[in-house]
């Protein structure tokens, strides 16, 4: 069942029980309208008897003057006058007036049981005049009122259903439109747009769907921006390694051949001491190889991080750079070993500290560069400072923004930006246990 129709039923419902409660107290009322009207018309028959009663000790003919006084009662539409013998007989009756009668069920209902007025007609005779209540005409006009009631309750419950039937359905039409993007999101079509209109309600809705479309296509540009940022950048890491490779060990074991060879023919010569002079150089090549795979391997992975800990890692990344940039200063404040912490979280420090330190050094020509990390309050904060001229060339690329997702994920917060007196801060703040999580200052 639809909302709109339950919206109506509950109305029409609603109304159903007013009216009927509406009806009941109008009953009751005529109820006692109808006593009071028939009690009424006892008391002004009883007098006109009474004055007529009066009347007949003046009177030359008695009998006409009791017709006379029955026959007044004609028309009377509440009551019917008689004028009965002493043995019961009716002698004289008035004619109420006639109307048709209401239901049976109506008529019980409202019914007053009302005893009949006996008048004893004065002097000989022993005759009675009789006021019996006539309840047929009231009650026809009592039943005439009600149908007329009912009819207005009726249209009235009618018309308000219809009324709330079409308000409600141009109410809830922001809905179908609403009910109609929300599969369209869900398979992908972001740039759809719910009717931000209605009622404040739906259109808070409408606005909240908008929002949220809004985001999920951003979310999804940046996420093949950093797809094709990752194939980018795996391409050029495979060309470093090959670079590698190809400059660094192809040469070494080149001459550690040419040099296996030049020993294996001194061997045969005889010349001893010049072989074992020959193989000095190709365990010398050899242990350079082994020096260049172990950096290459480092770069892929770093090693220290499972074996040594975090802040081995983080100290060999600093080495790795200060062989390379001797003029840089570099400050470090670390835990011991990896303190404490999950490897996943040291995972996203190691790749925070690697990230900042790589775009310090190639777009921030700083002189100083200092590294802390530390724990507070259920958390870990990792923050990365230089004093680097060109603080705006060293904004976030795609890196920086990977790592912002990659803690965004793990519940915590990362900023980067510029600081007071120049230089340039990487700055966040990873969760130990739990969801919440401080905002990177």
């Amino acid at each position: 069942m639809s909302l709109r129709l339950r919206v109506v039923i509950a109305v029409l419902l609603v109304l159903a029980l007013g009216s009927g409660l509406g009806l009941a107290l109008a009953g009751l009322s005529a109820r006692n309208w109808l006593r009071a009207e028939l009690t009424g018309a006892q008391g002004s028959g009883r007098l006109t008897v009474e004055r007529a009663f009066a009347d007949l000790p003046h009177t030359d003919d008695r009998d006409r003057e009791l017709a006379a006084l029955i026959y007044s009662f004609d028309g009377d539409r509440h009551q019917r006058a008689m004028l009965l013998a002493p043995d019961g007989q009716v002698l004289v009756a008035s004619f109420p007036e006639s109307a048709p009668p209401p239901p049976d069920w109506f008529s019980d209902m409202l019914r007053q049981h009302l005893s009949p007025l006996l008048l004893h007609v004065p002097g000989p005779g022993g005759q009675t005049v009789d006021l019996v209540p006539v309840y047929a005409n009231d009650m026809a006009a009592v039943w005439a009122e009600f149908l007329d009631l009912a009819l207005v309750l009726t249209l009235a419950s009618v018309g308000g259903s219809v009324l709330v039937w079409v308000v409600v359905g141009q109410a809830l039409s922001p809905l179908r439109s609403v009910s109609g993007a929300l599969p369209r999101i869900g398979a992908g079509d972001y740039a759809v747009r719910a009717p931000e209109q209605g009622p404040p309600e739906l259109a808070a809705l409408g606005r909240g769907v908008n929002e949220m479309a809004e985001r999920l296509g951003a979310m999804r540009a940046r996420t093949r921006a950093l797809e094709e940022q990752i194939l980018t950048l795996q391409d050029e890491e495979r060309a470093d390694i090959a670079r590698d490779l190809h400059d660094e060990i192809g040469p070494q074991l080149f001459a550690a051949n040419v040099d296996a060879a030049m020993a294996a023919n001194l061997i045969s010569a005889g010349r001893s001491e010049a072989a074992l002079e020959q193989v000095r150089a190709v365990t010398g090549a050899i242990a350079h190889i082994q020096r260049l795979v172990r950096d290459i391997l480092g770069r892929l992975r770093p090693t220290q991080l499972t074996e040594l800990g975090l802040s081995s890692a983080v100290l060999d990344l600093v080495e790795f750079w200060r062989a390379r940039r001797p003029e840089l200063a570099f400050e470090t404040a670390l835990p011991e070993g990896d303190g404490g912490l999950p490897e996943p979280v040291q995972d996203i420090l190691y790749r925070i500290v690697q990230e900042s330190l790589s775009n310090a050094v190639r777009h921030g020509a700083p002189r100083r560069i200092r590294i802390e990390i530390g724990q507070s309050e259920g958390a870990t904060r990792v923050e990365v400072t230089n004093d680097g001229a060109g603080g705006a060339a060293q904004a976030p690329g795609y890196g920086l923004t990977g790592m912002s997702e990659r803690v965004a994920a793990a519940g915590g917060s990362l900023n980067a930006g510029p600081i007071d007196g120049g230089g340039w801060r990487v700055a966040a703040i990873l969760p130990l246990g739990g969801d919440s999580h401080e905002e990177a200052a």
